[in-house]
């Protein structure tokens, strides 16, 4: 029999148990709960939405037209209407993210700004101001694993962050931001629960109970299911036929658990638990991305029912003070656990030789595992410099602000990191005596840590950024940092903006740097072939930006025009990974936003136009070509009718032009695509607190095609055997096509108490 490791999964239980325990501890609270009132933001004009507070942009409160950046906000009221059944799908919906989703061992990835890369994602994923990016592969696709019913907003930052949030934070961040104690007493909870097309199941719910200034809610979140594949035959190394080749894959096709056809099955699991006592904050946040390999692999090499576990554990203590009338404080401390199991196994084909000598197909089974681990320490403040006056905050109630303001801070973090994976490997048998129930099963790795496996490095920044209330309508942002790791030495990046805000009117004027560390993964994950190389040097970038804005209480409009410029970009080649390339990417936005009223109905929309003018990526200032993958045009729309306070239909689509691969990729282009999306929202069903949501995905079920990852090198040309028994089919490990869903529809029971 197949053998995984048996290992505790504390997300669900525990979530599922504690959110019980609280709601019949306090079942007379939860009953006297008055009916949820609506969040200030939904009873907002678009003027008044278009200024509302935001924090990611500078790490600090201000005015969304205020930000020193182009930033866009998204509700939990736009989750709940669009029918997002995951935090990435808000990806989709966005201007300048050319996504790409796998749904794999990388399960979405996001070429931001035109920044195509091989592992890893060039923008940072916060929850509540704290890091998420995974610490050996410094990935976001943790961001699919996030509850939803805890969210009250999503803070979308485009542009380099680095002067304040140190590395990583290339194109951009995204902030999740959670709800914060609602100051009454009582119990309350929300939730859904899913069902749906591939055997979605999804629990997400969220209580809370609150007394006085004591505060404790408890998220937890659980997603089965498995990828849609009425399409997979979109790409020849897909089809189910590699999957069910005996002569590929021996008996393993008769175990259901690891082989036989065209099987990716998801496991995801999170869980939020939050304590507010006045300034204290204390958090235990655990995630677990566990998927198998989606379309990434060709099924002539890599069966992708396999397992492969990603868990971030951490635990975090929080103080915010005022230390004066004019200065407040945040202190952050942190510990962290972000690894990969040792029951992420991966099953193999590939040709070479028997006992004998000759040609024979062989099979291997591997378990795979990374253990990694940081603490960190993080202080924040934020001084208010000369004499305060009042404002009118639009939307919000009269607050004071300074002509000058301060945000400075530090940053320590230490990691303990894995180098090369953790592999046990079974033997590579032919395939015609390979049969799951003789197969000698290698044992998973060993979770202790091996001390010539490891690396210890450090990370310290300090940064400072002065905003400036000048004449009029004119502010001016200067910002500065240096880290130093012990691992690639100091850096210092610049941010400095400027903003006009001339009532309906607006205008910025954007500069910053950026750099990017090669993740543990690149450095020592591998080998030469697979990308590894400890010597890689961070990327660095310099983006300059220009942007006007119009804004009233129905229509708003924005056009953004960027130049993004990379330096010591890291290319994968047939040596390994190298710092051998520098990138130029010229591209815009257009963001259009409506809100009006009609006869009592509202209306919401939204338009997102993006196009790539210039992309170039060059070595030693001679020989360029294209970056490849990105679509040079792209546009995604949708609009909400709300029918009544308890009735909304939200439809969404976009169109992605065709798209020039990578030049790796034999299929020098991919077709563009049109797809569509709706959702039906029916809340207080009968006069309860209970509701139902009904999400179609791909509605015109669609057929379509994105490119591949990595270098995406596997081809088209379909396999055989010639009369020797050679085998000949993908020509690598990463597929060039990735075919994608097709229609897919679930049913939701919202309820809130």
């Amino acid at each position: 029999m197949h053998r995984r490791p048996c290992r505790p999964r504390p997300g669900v239980p525990v979530a599922v148990f504690l959110t019980a325990a609280l709601l019949l501890l306090f079942p007379g609270a939860v009953r006297a709960q008055q009916k949820e009132k609506k969040p200030a933001l939904e009873e907002m004009t678009l003027e008044e939405l278009l200024s509302v507070t935001v924090v990611s942009a500078s790490n600090a409160e201000e005015s969304l037209v205020e930000a020193p950046a182009t930033v866009i906000v998204i509700t939990r009221t736009d989750i709940e209407q669009r029918g997002y059944q995951e935090l990435s799908e808000i990806l989709d919906d966005l201007p300048g993210m050319d996504v790409i989703r796998p749904y794999g061992d990388t399960y979405f990835k996001s070429y931001w700004r035109g920044y195509r890369n091989t592992i890893g994602d060039p923008f940072l994923v916060l929850l509540d101001g704290i890091v998420l990016n995974h610490l050996y592969y410094n990935t976001a696709d943790v961001l699919t694993t996030l509850p939803l019913t805890n969210i009250e907003r999503v803070e979308v930052v485009y542009g380099p962050a680095s002067s304040i949030y140190g590395p990583n934070a290339f194109m951009g961040v995204i902030n999740v931001l959670t709800t914060p104690p609602e100051g009454k007493t009582g119990a309350s909870a929300r939730g859904s629960l899913t069902a749906g097309s591939s055997g979605t199941r999804i629990a997400d719910v969220t209580a809370r109970y609150e007394h006085e200034a004591f505060s404790l809610r408890v998220t937890g979140r659980f997603d089965d299911g498995e990828l849609e594949s009425s399409h997979i035959d979109l790409y020849e190394f897909t089809k189910s036929q590699y999957y069910s080749d005996r002569r590929l894959w021996g008996g393993f096709v008769d175990s259901p658990g690891l082989g036989g056809k065209f099987l990716s099955e998801r496991h995801q699991r999170a869980f939020d638990m939050r304590l507010n006592m006045g300034p204290f904050e204390a958090g235990l946040i655990y995630q677990r991305l566990s998927s198998g390999y989606g379309t990434i692999y060709p099924g002539d090499k890599a069966q992708n029912n396999g397992v492969w576990s990603r868990p971030d554990l951490a635990g975090f203590l929080r103080f915010k003070t005022a230390l004066s009338a004019a200065v407040n404080s945040s202190l952050l401390v942190r510990y962290r656990q972000s690894d990969l199991s040792n029951d992420s196994l991966f099953l193999t084909s590939s040709p070479g030789q028997d006992s004998s000598g000759k040609p024979a197909q062989l099979v291997e089974l591997s378990y795979w595992q990374a253990l990694n681990s940081s603490w960190s320490i993080f202080q924040d403040f934020e001084a208010r410099l000369g004499p305060e006056r009042q404002k009118e905050a639009t939307g919000a109630s009269v607050s004071a602000f300074s002509p000058l303001t301060l945000n400075f801070g530090f940053r320590y973090e230490r990691k303990d990191l894995q180098k090369a994976y953790d592999i046990t490997t079974g033997p590579a048998v032919p395939a015609s005596s390979a049969s799951p129930d003789t197969y000698p099963f290698p044992d998973p790795p060993s979770e202790s840590l091996t001390k010539q496996n490891r690396i210890t490095t450090s990370d310290a920044g300090i940064y400072a950024q002065l905003k400036m209330q000048v004449a009029g309508p004119h502010q001016l942002t200067l910002g500065l940092r240096y880290d130093d790791n012990s691992q690639y030495g100091g850096a210092a990046t610049v941010r400095a903006g400027y903003v006009g805000d001339f009532g309906n009117w607006g205008l910025k004027a954007l500069f910053g740097e950026a750099f990017q560390e090669p993740n543990p993964r690149l450095l020592y994950g591998g080998w030469t072939g697979s990308g590894s190389d400890p010597s890689i040097d961070p990327e660095k970038s310099r983006t300059l930006e220009l942007a006007g804005s119009y804004r009233n209480s129905t229509v708003s409009g924005l056009l953004s025009v960027y130049w993004v410029r990379n330096r010591d970009t890291i290319v994968n080649t047939a040596e390994g990974a190298r710092n051998i390339a520098d990138r130029d990417v010229v591209g815009a936005d257009l963001h259009v936003r409506a809100l009006f009223n009609h006869d009592g109905i509202r209306f919401r929309g939204w338009a997102y136009f993006s196009t790539i003018l210039h992309e170039e990526e060059s070595e030693g200032g001679s020989a360029s070509w294209r970056i490849g993958d990105l679509a040079h045009v792209k546009f995604m729309a949708g609009l909400t009718t709300e029918l009544s306070p308890n009735l909304s239909v939200t439809v969404r689509g976009r169109t992605i032009g065709s798209r020039q691969t990578v030049i790796s990729n034999p299929v020098e282009e991919v077709a563009g695509y049109t797809t569509v999306d709706a959702a039906v929202v029916v809340r207080n069903l009968f006069g309860t607190p209970l509701g139902l949501s009904l999400t179609g995905s791909n509605l015109l079920d669609r057929g379509y095609v994105q490119p591949g990852i990595r270098e995406a090198s596997a081809g088209i040309e379909p396999g055989g055997f010639d009369e020797a028994g050679r085998y000949s089919g993908s020509a690598s490990f990463y597929s060039s096509l990735l075919p994608q869903p097709g229609r897919t529809v679930s049913l939701s029971l919202l309820f809130r108490y």
